[in-house]
């Protein structure tokens, strides 16, 4: 059996560079994270939610330790993770500013309401509500898993994220057409 401590040391690092043009072939979905906290309402765009278990519901996505989100998420032990439709494109530039986060909401505040605790923007393609379940320090990051108590799910296609750019997916074409699948 291999531990944990035994691969970490077994290599030597690869550098920034290299892993960010790896980590840059990921495709990923585009969410912005909600929380309400003692200074507000706060949020911030990830490229990283994950389901983690089916039993309970969890999930999980990654920000930064001096994100105002995240302390919001602390203060109210819940959130809300939205993932975007691929016309929200604006909406993921909004909230991965560096701005102060109160701005982040400026001049959308009709289309936010306040659910379960944590506010949630409308024409998401899905909205999940979570308790926080836990933190786990990684790196230059923090993991935030999150209990799924409610959600709603909407129409459309994702927003996702790939080559440092947003894409949109497009519907395949079904098996057997233009030369694909089909028989020998």
């Amino acid at each position: 059996m291999v531990s944990a401590s035994s691969v970490r040391g077994s290599a030597p690092s690869l550098g920034a560079e290299p892993f960010r043009d790896y980590c840059r072939k990921l495709a990923a979905g585009v969410a912005v994270v909600t929380s309400c906290g003692p200074t507000g309402w706060s949020g911030t765009t990830v490229s990283t939610v994950t389901s983690v278990s089916m039993d309970p519901p969890l999930l999980m996505c990654c920000v930064r330790p001096c994100s105002q989100t995240l302390a919001a998420i602390r203060a109210a032990g819940r959130f809300a993770v939205h993932l975007l439709t691929d016309d929200q494109a604006g909406l993921a530039d909004r909230f991965s500013r560096s701005a102060g986060e109160g701005s982040r909401f400026a001049g959308i505040e009709g289309q936010v309401q306040l659910v379960d605790g944590s506010p949630v923007i409308a024409g998401a393609l899905a909205v999940g509500w979570c308790d926080l379940y836990s933190l786990d320090e990684v790196g230059d990051h923090v993991v935030v898993y999150g209990r799924l108590t409610n959600m709603r799910a909407g129409q459309g296609r994702p927003l996702v994220w790939h080559e440092r750019s947003y894409r949109h997916l497009e519907v395949a074409p079904p098996d057997g057409v233009n030369g694909r699948g089909g028989g020998s």
